[in-house]
């Protein structure tokens, strides 16, 4: 083995992921304006500037491509970091906050994805995934919260959802929500 090989490795390692991020901007950018079910794969890999065979040794498909989008630029990542990340020493009321903060300041950065994400999940229910395992965290967070007393016993499935689904009405509508607001409805302070 020469001494280039791990550095031409190294470099198609790099052009190969490039290739990958150049292929995800633009399928968003198509997905937003024309749907998921109204960009063929062939207008996906123009788009990017590659042949479909090449878009297929990225992803094996449309659904693929729109997993990845969601998985990896959506705001699930951010909503594990936020409930796991030091959030057993702050208040609730705190860790909600800034979560909804959070939520909705990714959907107002990334309005294509906010409209892929509603685009796929209309039309394909088994994406909703990203949307019930969010919830999913956020419940599971209320739970461990009215274990410990901070939190009145109720139903943390029913106040996720409601917590998500405000925030992302609120964005599709363009009518804004102060997080701290709703959850002071949700959870009043005795």
């Amino acid at each position: 083995m020469t001494r280039m090989e791990p550095v031409a490795e190294s470099n198609r390692r790099r052009q190969a992921e490039r290739r990958r991020e150049q292929l995800l901007d633009a399928a968003l950018e198509l997905f937003a304006e024309r749907g998921v079910d109204g960009t063929s794969v062939k207008a996906l890999a123009q788009a990017a500037g590659v042949t479909p065979g090449l878009l297929y040794h990225y992803f094996e498909s449309k659904e693929a491509l729109v997993v990845a989008l969601l998985s990896e630029r959506g705001f699930l990542p951010q909503l594990r970091a936020l409930v796991s990340e030091g959030a057993d020493e702050r208040p609730a009321r705190e860790v909600l906050t800034d979560l909804l903060e959070g939520f909705d300041r990714t959907l107002a950065e990334n309005a294509q994805l906010m409209s892929l994400f509603f685009d796929a999940g209309r039309a394909r229910p088994k994406l909703n995934g990203f949307a019930t395992e969010g919830q999913q965290v956020i419940s599971d967070f209320l739970r461990a919260r009215i274990a410990t007393g901070e939190l009145r016993p109720h139903d943390t499935a029913v106040a996720a959802r409601v917590l998500v689904s405000t925030i992302a009405l609120a964005r599709l509508t363009n009518t804004p929500t102060n997080p701290k607001s709703l959850i002071d409805l949700l959870f009043p302070t005795p």
